[in-house]
């Protein structure tokens, strides 16, 4: 990022974003790390360690943008692995308006819609929505919402997770779903964001959960759906669509996608050839069993003279 550029955003977004990150430092969801992208605390980049549930053990690279506007409207959050789930638009082509009400979906610009990689957040902050509440967030802004930083992304806020349920504990992402739709806009943060999007990944009653107008992969909710349905799983209310049900043959579609997808992501193409890496920010090292060996003694080491 251009220093001038660094240099104009507002100094109250800076301090925010630094001590969020500086927050995830201390305590960060398992499996999850993200690093600032140098000269720019608006643009971070991360990794997940997929380490149980129906996506282990995929390895996920994604950035997040925070726009001006930040907690206010939510980030943009996209993913440059490519991975077929409900919630992440296709890398090949932009499928979803982020911008559905209550009464059915509206005409959605260009900028109202996941890119590519998108990762949908509106199931688990579906405050952060609406074209009002939107509109009303970008008025704050100096020049009448007309910011020099704009992210066609516009998500949610989440639940307190103090609520019942330990930070730590996957279980807590969304036994109780609930957790993340009720919290406060001014309560949301980054950690409580990363909490959720690696739910997704790893606990199956979120993808549950999840309605099909807030999938930012129609096709992978309803393979889910059917992957589910012939684990034995039942949902309280029947899914809708606009083809009528035996026009989908969703059978095995899931597995077959999502085992490609992990295979791909763990290759050493893409794991350590920088192949589908959106930057340097987080590298991989292709590194022998005796070269983890030393670094663990050497960790060990280092944690003993301390403690």
């Amino acid at each position: 990022m251009d220093p001038q550029k660094f240099s104009t955003l507002p100094a109250l977004k800076k301090q925010h974003l630094l001590a969020e990150f500086a927050g995830l430092k201390q305590v960060c969801p398992d499996g999850v790390y993200v690093g600032l992208t140098p000269g720019d605390p608006s643009l971070w980049t991360g990794a997940i360690f997929v380490r149980d549930g129906p996506y282990a053990p995929a390895v996920m690279r994604f950035q997040i943008s925070f726009p001006d506007s930040y907690p206010r409207l939510p980030p943009l959050v996209t993913f440059s692995t490519d991975m077929f789930h409900p919630l992440i638009t296709p890398l090949s082509t932009y499928l979803y308006s982020t911008d559905v009400q209550n009464n059915g979906t509206v005409s959605a610009t260009d900028e109202e819609r996941l890119p590519p990689g998108g990762f949908s957040l509106r199931h688990g902050f579906p405050n952060w929505f609406g074209r009002q509440g939107r509109k009303a967030a970008e008025a704050k802004q100096p020049g009448g919402g007309q910011t020099a930083r704009q992210t066609p992304h516009r998500p949610p806020p989440p639940a307190d997770l103090s609520s019942g349920s330990t930070p730590g504990s996957r279980n807590s992402a969304i036994g109780q779903s609930s957790i993340f739709l009720e919290t406060k806009k001014e309560e949301v943060s980054i950690f409580a964001v990363l909490y959720y999007i690696r739910s997704t990944f790893d606990d199956e009653n979120v993808l549950d959960t999840i309605p099909l107008e807030a999938a930012g992969n129609p096709g992978a909710w309803h393979a889910w759906r059917t992957h589910r349905a012939e684990q034995g799983k039942t949902f309280e209310s029947p899914s809708t669509s606009t083809r009528k049900p035996e026009e989908w043959n969703w059978e095995g579609v899931w597995e077959e996608r999502v085992k490609k997808g992990i295979s791909a992501c763990l290759s050493e193409p893409v794991m350590f050839g920088g192949v589908g890496a959106a930057d340097d920010v987080i590298r991989f090292l292709n590194m022998g069993e005796d070269d983890l060996n030393t670094i663990k003694e050497n960790l060990l080491r280092t944690v003993d003279h301390s403690s």
